[in-house]
């Protein structure tokens, strides 16, 4: 399973819809919230599954806050985690990923890339598409589930205009 990892994109979902047009055999779009609409501007194939989450800026109702889903034999939790005070460190994020089990938490929200994993969770935070807080370019993330193995990495967005 391929994952393609979005957050954040502010009004820059063109970004978005570049990077899904240039990536191959993508089973999956996981955006983190933060202008849900933005998702509208993404050209998604049929055999492709969006999860979505609603960020702090999102006044949609059309996502949930937090969502649960099993990919593979994967539990994936994703929030956008202003709910969870995810500025403030991963302590609250990581209780809610003990308590309903998830192998893999995408986050967004502070517009920083992050990865770590603690107890067999990966913690995975894309950066923002559009607006980087953390002196890097903008940023995507890909995650693939291959043999019960989780393998995870940050990437630049590059324009191609």
């Amino acid at each position: 399973m391929k994952l393609v990892i979005f957050s954040d994109s502010h009004g820059q979902g063109q970004k978005m819809n570049q990077v899904v047009q240039e990536l191959e055999d993508i089973d999956y779009i996981i955006y983190a919230g933060d202008i849900v609409g933005d998702l509208k501007e993404v050209e998604i194939l049929d055999d492709i599954k969006l999860l979505a989450v609603r960020g702090n800026c999102d006044y949609s109702t059309e996502y949930p806050e937090d969502q649960l889903a099993n990919i593979g034999n994967m539990k994936l939790f994703l929030t956008h985690g202003h709910n969870y005070m995810i500025n403030y460190g991963l302590d609250k994020l990581y209780y809610k990923a003990k308590e309903v089990e998830a192998d893999i938490v995408i986050f967004g929200h502070s517009h920083r890339r992050y990865a770590i994993e603690e107890d067999g969770i990966l913690f995975f935070n894309p950066g923002s598409i559009s607006s980087p807080r953390d002196g890097k370019a903008p940023s995507y993330g890909i995650i693939e589930i291959r043999d019960n193995k989780i393998i995870y990495k940050h990437f630049d967005f590059k324009s191609n205009n």
